[in-house]
């Protein structure tokens, strides 16, 4: 969700930051639209880092998992199909 919330905000920014460069705006405005369209996802993008380490966390453990469960099938014996398939 966070990642999610990131992309969005960066979308907004970008297109505050576009409406404000092709219209004009008052001129004591620009700075803070600049810093909250530049400001704003570059704070977000600190929790980002911590949202994508989770993530990649959450999959390094399904591969443990997947890799165990194959290790565990072949130390199976093999056996022949009961009706000779």
């Amino acid at each position: 969700m966070r990642c999610l919330t990131f992309a969005l905000s960066a979308l907004v920014c970008a297109g505050l930051l576009s409406v404000a460069a092709l219209e004009p705006a008052p001129p004591a405005a620009l700075p803070a639209i600049v810093l909250v369209c530049i400001g704003g996802p570059t704070f977000a993008s600190l929790e980002l880092l911590s949202s994508i380490a989770v993530l990649r966390a959450g999959r390094d453990r399904h591969r443990r998992a997947l890799r165990e469960l194959r290790s565990h099938l072949a130390e199976l014996p093999e056996t022949h199909h009961p009706l000779g398939l």
